[in-house]
C-alpha cells in the first residue's frame, strides 16, 4: 500500500499522556490569493501550527518555498506561483507531525496585488488604489471594520468592481457602496446573484473626478462577527462580464453552439473551455445531482483539458461561439472562460455529458429508453412553464433532475412537478436538498418516481416563484434510475497516532425515496490493520432537523486502532457501501464514500460549503505524551512593566526549552519551572508597540514543540501618575 511519509520527529520517552492528540486546523489565509507568476508572503491562522513541515497545494504550480515562522496559532511563509498557474481556487492543507490539516483555499490571479492598509474605515482615510487593473488583498477584521478605497478615473471609463469570498475560501458577507467624492450613492450591491452572496459592483463614469468604494460587513440583527475567515479579494479591472451562457451542456464529439451573455463582450478574440479541478467545486452538496470528480488534479496547468472554441458572432453583450467537442473530452463539469487584451474573465460551468441533448424544440422525439437524454431549456418569460410529454412503462422506475443553480445560473429556483393525462400531480420536487439560505440549500430538482401502468406524463418545468427571463436556463436530464446514496467521511484528514486509536465516522446520505438498510466496509486498509464493517438501519433517515434549517445525517462511529509498530505515513483506502437488500448480487456496483472540504458552518449556523477531495485515508503519526497548559488567554502589559503567565507541564522533561513566540520588538520574556509548573515572566520596554498580539507560550522537548494554545497580548501606554 503506497503511503506518503510524514517528516520523522523523535518520540518523547514519556509514560503516555491520556488526552486526545492535536488537530491542526486553519482559520484563516491571507492574502486570499496572489497574482501568478510572483512569490506571496503567506499567514495561515489556526491552531497547532508549531510543528508544520510543509504547506501541500493541490498542483506543482504552486509551492511552499520558506518556512518563516511557526507557532501554535500562525505559519507564516512564502508559496512560489508559476506564470501559467490555473486561475481560481486551489486546496491547500499544512503537514504537520500532528498530520495534516483539513484543507482551505488559495486563489491564483491574473493582475497585480495591492495589500490593504488599516486604518481605512472612513473617506477621509480612504487607501489611494491606481494603476488599474488590480487586485486588493483585504480583511474586515474586526466586527466594526469597513475598509474605504479612492480611486481616480476619466469620463466614460469603464470598471468593474468584484469581491471575492465566499466561494473562495472565506466567510465574510459584505456590501459595497461606489461613492462620489462628496459621498453621494453612485453605485451599491450586497449579492451578485441569488446565490452568490458576495457584492459586484459594473459601472461606466459619466464624468471624471475622484470616487470612493466602501466595503461595509453584513451585520444583519445577529451582529455578525466573521472572525479570522474575513478575508477578501477585491478585483478592480474593465474585463468582460458573463452573467449566463446557453446552453447549459453538450453531447461529447459533437458540435455546439453556445452563446455568451453580460457585458464588455466585444472586444473578447479567445473562449475556451477548462476541466473543472476540485477546488472550483462551489455549489457541491450532499445529495450531489452534478457530476463530480473525486480525483486528483493534474499536477500542471498545462495538463488540464481544454477545449478551444471560435468565435462566430459578437455585440458588446452577446458572443458566439462554436465548439468541437471531441470525443475523448472527459465528461463532468467545465469552465467557460472569455479573454481580451485586457485579460480573462472566468464564467459559469457547463455540463458535457455521454447522453444525447436536445432544446425544447426537439426534445419530442428523445427517448429514455435508449439510455437517456439531455434538454437544454429557459424560461425566458415570466410566469413561464415548459411542459414534456414522456411516455412511460409500468415499472420502470425513472428519474428527473435539472442542473442551473449548480452551474451558475443566477436566478433560477426549479420546481419539477409530474402528472397524469387528467393533470393530476402524481410527484413534485422543488429542491434537491433543505437548507436555511439559498447559498446552503441546493435550489435545483430532483425527481424520482416509478409509473403504475403505461401511457403519457407530463413533466412541467417552472421557477418556483414563476419568475421567468433571458437567464432562466435550465438543463434537465431524464434517465431510467432508481433512487440510492450517497456516503462520505469525516474528518477529512483521519489520523491516528501509534499506539493509539482514532475514530473516523461514516455519513449516509439517502436519496429521495430510497428505503432499506445499508452495509459499510472498509477496502485495501494497510496491515496489520483490520477492516471494519457495519450497517445503516432503515430508520435511519436523511431529513431535515426540527427547525428546518439544515439536515439530520446518519453517521456510524468506527474505531480504528494502530499498533506500535506501524510505520508513519499516509494510507489511501477506501469506504464502500451496499444496500443490504442486494444481497450477493454481483450485478450491484458499491457506492464509494468520499472525502471532503467543509467550510464551515458558515456563521457558526446551518450547512456547510464544501469541495470534493481525492481521497479517504488514514495518517499515521507519532504520539505526542506532553502537555503545557494554562487557563488564562489574555495578558496585559503596561509599556515599561512586567506581567506574568502560569502553566502546568504534564509528561514535559526537564531539559525541555521555554519560548514565548509571537512577541512584538520591545517585548522579552523569561522563565522558570519548579516541579510541573512553569512561570513565564513578560517585560516590556517603553519602545514596545502599542496594541494587541497573538502570542503563544511552547517548550520544545526532543525536537517537538508543545504549545500551550494562543494568548492574547494588549501592550497598553505607560500609566501616568496623577500626582
Amino acid at each position: 500500500m503506497p503511503r506518503l511519509v510524514l517528516p520523522t520527529l523523535c518520540a518523547l520517552a514519556l509514560p503516555a499522556v491520556a488526552s486526545e492528540l492535536p488537530r491542526p486546523s486553519i482559520a484563516r489565509v491571507f492574502p486570499l490569493g496572489g497574482e501568478r507568476g510572483t512569490s506571496v508572503q503567506m499567514e495561515i491562522f489556526g491552531e497547532y501550527l508549531s510543528n508544520s513541515a510543509t504547506v501541500d497545494f493541490d498542483c506543482q504550480d504552486l509551492k511552499w518555498t520558506r518556512t518563516e515562522d511557526a507557532r501554535w496559532g500562525r505559519l507564516e511563509g512564502t508559496v512560489a506561483i508559476a506564470p501559467d498557474a490555473s486561475l481560481g481556487p486551489h486546496l491547500l492543507r499544512v503537514r504537520t507531525a500532528e498530520g495534516y490539516t483539513p484543507s482551505a483555499l488559495f486563489n491564483v490571479g491574473q493582475f497585480r496585488d495591492v495589500a490593504e492598509v488599516e486604518p481605512n474605515d472612513r473617506l477621509s482615510g480612504a487607501q489611494r488604489i491606481s494603476d488599474f487593473p488590480v487586485e486588493v488583498q483585504g480583511a474586515l477584521d474586526e466586527a466594526v471594520d469597513i475598509d474605504t478605497y479612492a480611486i481616480s478615473v476619466r469620463e466614460g471609463e469603464r470598471r468593474v468592481f468584484e469581491m471575492r469570498s465566499i466561494e473562495y475560501g472565506s466567510a465574510v458577507e459584505a456590501k459595497m457602496f461606489l461613492l462620489d467624492e462628496d459621498g453621494g450613492r453612485v453605485g451599491f450591491n450586497d449579492d451578485r446573484n441569488d446565490y452568490l452572496e458576495t457584492p459586484f459592483i459594473e459601472h461606466t463614469f459619466e464624468k471624471d473626478g475622484t470616487y470612493f468604494l466602501k466595503i461595509d460587513q453584513y451585520r444583519g440583527p445577529r451582529g455578525f462577527n466573521f472572525g479570522k475567515r474575513s478575508t477578501y479579494t477585491l478585483r478592480i479591472s474593465d474585463l468582460p462580464t458573463v452573467q449566463y451562457v446557453s446552453p447549459l451542456g453538450a453531447q461529447v464529439g459533437q458540435d455546439v453552439r453556445i452563446s455568451l451573455h453580460g457585458s464588455g463582450l466585444g472586444a473578447v478574440d479567445d473562449v475556451h473551455l477548462t476541466s473543472l479541478r476540485g477546488a472550483e467545486y462551489a455549489r457541491m452538496t450532499y445529495p450531489f445531482t452534478m457530476p463530480i470528480h473525486f480525483r486528483e488534479d493534474p499536477p500542471t496547468s498545462g495538463e488540464v483539458p481544454r477545449i478551444s472554441g471560435s468565435v462566430v458572432r459578437q455585440t458588446d453583450g452577446r458572443v458566439e461561439v462554436a465548439f468541437e467537442i471531441p470525443d475523448d473530452a472527459d465528461i463532468g463539469l467545465w469552465r467557460i472562460w472569455a479573454a481580451d487584451s485586457g485579460g480573462v474573465a472566468d464564467g459559469p460551468m457547463i455540463e458535457l455529458s455521454r447522453l444525447p441533448a436536445y432544446d425544447e424544440s426537439t426534445a419530442a422525439g428523445a427517448d429514455w429508453r435508449a439510455g437517456g437524454y439531455a434538454v437544454d431549456g429557459s424560461l425566458g418569460t415570466v410566469g413561464e412553464r415548459d411542459i414534456y410529454a414522456i411516455h412511460v412503462n409500468a415499472g420502470r422506475p425513472l428519474r428527473f433532475w435539472t442542473l442551473a443553480t449548480q452551474l451558475g445560473v443566477p436566478h433560477l429556483d426549479s420546481v419539477l412537478s409530474l402528472r397524469d393525462a387528467e393533470g393530476k400531480r402524481v410527484a413534485e420536487n422543488d429542491d434537491v436538498v433543505a437548507g436555511q439560505g439559498t447559498l446552503l440549500g441546493n435550489p435545483d430538482s430532483s425527481l424520482f418516481y416509478t409509473p403504475e401502468r403505461d401511457g403519457v406524463l407530463f413533466l412541467t418545468v417552472n421557477d418556483r416563484t414563476w419568475r421567468g427571463g433571458p437567464s432562466y436556463q435550465y438543463r434537465l436530464k431524464i434517465r431510467s434510475e432508481r433512487p440510492g446514496f450517497q456516503l462520505f467521511t469525516t474528518p477529512e484528514n483521519f489520523t491516528v497516532p501509534r499506539g493509539s486509536e482514532a475514530e473516523i465516522k461514516v455519513h449516509l446520505v439517502r436519496e429521495e425515496g430510497f428505503e432499506g438498510e445499508v452495509l459499510v466496509w472498509f477496502d485495501g486498509m494497510p496491515q496489520p490493520l483490520e477492516a471494519p464493517r457495519g450497517k445503516f438501519r432503515a430508520d435511519q433517515l436523511f431529513v431535515p432537523n426540527a427547525d428546518g434549517a439544515d439536515m439530520i445525517i446518519p453517521e456510524i462511529p468506527f474505531r480504528i486502532a494502530v499498533p506500535d509498530a506501524m510505520p508513519l505515513g499516509t494510507y489511501p483506502i477506501r469506504v464502500l457501501g451496499m444496500p443490504a437488500a442486494a444481497g450477493s448480487n454481483a450485478g450491484v456496483t458499491p457506492v464509494e464514500a468520499g472525502s471532503t472540504l467543509i467550510m464551515g458552518p458558515l456563521l457558526d449556523l446551518w450547512n456547510f460549503v464544501r469541495r470534493p477531495l481525492p481521497s479517504v485515508a488514514i495518517t499515521v503519526v507519532e504520539p505526542i505524551e506532553a502537555r503545557l497548559s494554562t487557563v488564562e488567554t489574555s495578558l496585559r502589559l503596561v509599556r515599561g512593566g512586567s506581567a506574568s503567565l502560569r502553566f502546568t507541564a504534564v509528561g514535559l522533561p526537564s531539559s525541555a526549552f521555554i519560548a514565548v513566540k509571537g512577541l512584538p520588538r520591545g517585548v522579552e520574556f523569561t522563565s522558570s519551572r519548579h516541579g510541573d509548573q512553569v512561570a513565564v515572566t513578560v517585560m516590556a520596554s517603553n519602545e514596545a508597540p502599542e496594541g494587541t498580539f497573538e502570542i503563544s507560550a511552547e517548550a520544545n522537548a526532543n525536537g517537538r514543540w508543545i504549545a500551550g494554545g494562543s494568548i492574547a497580548l494588549t501592550v497598553e501606554p505607560t500609566e501616568v501618575s496623577s500626582e
